[in-house]
């Protein structure tokens, strides 16, 4: 903890020093209060998943370091180990000189190469960063949880001095949605992927409006371009696909000044994003919605719960209280057998969208045990997504109203769910009152249609890929701000000015 208090006090001389934490509205009194109160989520976190909950040392956080540590201890006796590790100078197989010592002890490594999404593994990077990270933490969890605060401040703020042009005296507001907003603040706390996304989010979008929109073509901001898009490609890469389209489109209409806006955004996505997926699927043979018919079939398996079998084409589930219909054949290998005449459900591994139901089972071939899986106890009851249109149009309202509204209260089974409420609540009451004291001004229809749209798809994809509300929260931590600006961008500020204290906020 003294250590971890060391680097917070180097990070705050850094900030009141450095000219890109200077700004007219947030001063650095603000900025340290900012940091003080992310610090306290950063102990929140670790109250809430280490010491509230009993399982919390299976969780990511801790899995992550678990991970981080393996390669870390090469560092000492095998310095060439450590750095073929964090530079992946390794290759898949499992005949690698570095499979047995390391790989097959990590619990989140995987392979790169067999991922449904045409993309690469999305845990090896937080793993390495936080090897990395130990060369100065020496194991420390406070000084992982400072540095995940760190970097997603870094993008929070980049985020805020991107957008803040399109809120005048409206900044103090934008920077709570940004900083504050109870999610974000609890998400971005933890040794996570969501503190990286939002630092990467938020260098993505200063990087791009630099370039594209005030067309300061510089060096750095190239730089800041390039690397938030390849690591948003490896770590998250739905957020960058998502981002992209709506800012390509922002640019376009604020260059040549587009009066239909709502309309060229519609018409565009669905050219741009119909176009992509038939090209994907007809010139690369990767079929995108076929993608994410498995990948919601997959969420709606393990939200159940069960026990995985797979050998050779053939991946059965049993339910997860089933424990008498297959019995080991093979310890060491950890094989099973099936019990004649038992009932099960399978897919064929080149057809996963497609569920079996096996009545009176005759095969005796040796079964891998893939993974057991406890039901979840945040699953939304969802019907399993099947390859058709009909299937889509009915999932997709679904899907949306899941990720803006869940939980809410009546389907909350935690104390975490009950604050997930609130804060939805929250938001519903945010947009309904900022739609009362609506400005009747112009207001910037470019950036309210791209926030929008932006929230539309993103919510939807999430919604019709998960179906458990504890990743739906998670997964929509990067949108949240711009969810909070559209309600944000049609209020007329003068209802606060008298009202003592708030009025302070719209300045």
């Amino acid at each position: 903890m003294i250590l971890a208090a060391i680097y917070f006090l180097v990070f705050c001389f850094l900030v009141s020093k450095l000219s890109f934490f200077r700004d007219s509205v947030l001063s650095l009194k603000i900025i340290f209060g900012i940091l003080i109160i992310k610090s306290l989520g950063c102990a929140a976190y670790y109250w809430v998943y280490f010491c509230y909950y009993p399982a919390g040392f299976n969780g990511d956080s801790v899995s992550t370091l678990h991970d981080a540590k393996i390669m870390y201890d090469a560092l000492p006796n095998h310095p060439l180990d450590f750095f073929k590790m964090i530079f992946g100078l390794h290759s898949e197989l499992d005949t690698d000189p570095l499979y047995e010592p390391y790989f097959k002890q990590i619990e989140k490594w995987g392979r790169a190469d067999v991922t449904g999404d045409f993309f690469l593994n999305d845990n090896r990077t937080p793993i390495r960063i936080n090897a990395i990270i130990m060369l100065f933490s020496f194991g420390n969890y406070a000084v992982h949880a400072l540095v995940m605060l760190v970097i997603s401040f870094v993008g929070q703020f980049a985020f805020y001095k991107t957008f803040k042009i399109y809120f005048p005296k409206k900044e103090m507001l934008l920077a709570i949605i940004i900083f504050l907003t109870p999610s974000i603040l609890f998400w971005t706390s933890g040794v996570l992927k969501e503190p990286i996304a939002m630092c990467l989010l938020g260098l993505f979008v200063y990087a791009y409006f630099k370039l594209f929109v005030h067309r300061q073509i510089k060096i750095k901001y190239v730089f800041l371009f390039v690397f938030s898009i390849t690591l948003f490609l490896i770590i998250k890469p739905y957020i960058i696909v998502l981002l992209l389209v709506p800012l390509i489109l922002f640019v376009i209409v604020k260059r040549y000044q587009i009066k239909r806006v709502a309309l060229f955004y519609l018409t565009s996505l669905l050219l741009i994003y119909g176009t992509g997926i038939l090209t994907l699927k007809i010139v690369f043979h990767k079929d995108v919605l076929n993608t994410i018919v498995v990948r919601q079939n997959d969420f709606v398996s393990l939200s159940k719960g069960g026990r995985f079998f797979i050998h050779e084409d053939k991946y059965v589930r049993f339910e997860y209280s089933d424990t008498t219909h297959f019995h080991k054949v093979d310890t060491v290998n950890n094989l099973f057998q099936l019990d004649r005449h038992s009932a099960f459900m399978y897919w064929n591994t080149h057809n996963l969208r497609d569920t079996i139901y096996e009545t009176n089972n005759k095969d005796t071939s040796y079964f891998e045990l893939r993974s057991v899986c406890a039901p979840s106890g945040s699953a939304i009851n969802m019907d399993r997504l099947q390859y058709s249109f009909s299937s889509f149009a009915k999932l997709i309202p679904q899907s949306f109203y899941n990720v803006l509204c869940k939980p809410l209260f009546y389907d909350s089974r935690s104390v975490l769910e009950v604050m997930a409420s609130f804060e939805n609540l929250s938001f519903l009451l945010f947009f309904i009152f900022c739609f009362i004291f609506r400005n009747k001004g112009l207001i910037d229809k470019n950036l309210l249609v791209c926030c929008i749209t932006i929230v539309i798809t993103s919510f939807i994809l999430i919604g019709i890929t998960t179906t458990v509300t504890g990743a739906i929260v998670r997964y929509k931590i990067p949108f949240i701000p711009f969810l909070l600006m559209i309600p944000l961008l049609i209020l007329d500020t003068s209802i606060f000015r008298k009202i003592p204290f708030v009025k302070h906020l719209v300045k």
